[in-house]
């Protein structure tokens, strides 16, 4: 994340801090939580480039069961010409063991076209665990196995970063270890730091996601977010590169539960 946008939104959090007025309390459903987002830059003059991002998570709570599903996307250009294409999303269920320790089953789906891999799916399951669980911190960790398929691709690129031609390899299927975690910490009602980590891990390639945001609300419902992505594949096809990452500034529209955060 560049030192200015960091800069920014501190300073936005101390404003932001001393200028409100205590919200109230949360009054709605206590068995939804969402969390959408959706940002855009670009660029011109002598750079001339676009890029916007979109998220959007939801979970909902049934009985012992927690139900998460989310999708996230991309998209980037440099002259004209797309540099960026990527979509994923993932749906788990959850069935809670007690109040900090749960057993899932998940699916997911991420389809990038820029990172040597038509497509990589996976079916897991495994046990999680709440290690903290505070009204200012939770951080919940899960691990577990899976089975995954996924489609390599030799990718040819011109000097901008776009893709002239494409060569799809046969697909491949694996075991694979799925690890995850999610971290979020309020400094105060204004200002919060969300972190997560995901791992998909076999034998053709591991895939690793991380991202870093700082999110500060501006009404009760809406927020600005500062934020760095960084996705890693240890074992990219000829063509591309192992390691992406995104710096973004979005607008954030957050249906808070304070006891059902939507991962």
């Amino acid at each position: 994340m560049s030192w200015k946008i960091a800069a920014a939104c501190a300073g936005f959090v101390a404003v932001t801090a001393v200028a409100r007025a205590d919200e109230p309390p949360y009054t709605g459903d206590p068995d939804w939580a969402m969390r959408a987002l959706l940002g855009y830059t670009k660029t011109g003059g002598n750079t001339d480039n676009s890029a916007g991002n979109l998220l959007f998570h939801v979970a909902h709570v049934i009985g012992d069961w927690k139900l998460l599903f989310g999708t996230e996307g991309l998209y980037g250009s440099t002259r004209g010409e797309t540099t960026a294409q990527a979509w994923d999303a993932h749906v788990q269920a959850a069935y809670n063991f007690s109040s900090r320790f749960f057993w899932y089953v998940g699916l997911s789906y991420t389809d990038d076209r820029f990172s040597g891999f038509a497509f990589q799916e996976a079916v897991k399951s495994g046990i999680g665990y709440k290690v903290v669980e505070t009204d200012a911190t939770k951080l919940t960790i899960q691990a577990g196995a899976g089975y995954r398929r996924l489609r390599p691709e030799i990718l040819v690129k011109d000097d901008l970063g776009g893709v002239i031609g494409r060569t799809e390899l046969d697909s491949t299927s694996d075991a694979v270890f799925d690890g995850g975690l999610t971290y979020e910490h309020s400094f105060n009602q204004y200002s919060k730091l969300l972190a997560a980590v995901a791992i998909e891990s076999g034998q053709e390639n591991t895939l690793t996601t991380a991202s870093l945001a700082l999110q500060v609300k501006v009404s009760n419902h809406l927020a600005l977010a500062a934020g760095y992505q960084m996705t890693d594949n240890s074992s990219p096809p000829p063509g591309s590169g192992r390691r992406d990452t995104l710096t973004t500034l979005s607008l954030v529209y957050d249906m808070k539960n304070p006891k059902l955060a939507p991962e």
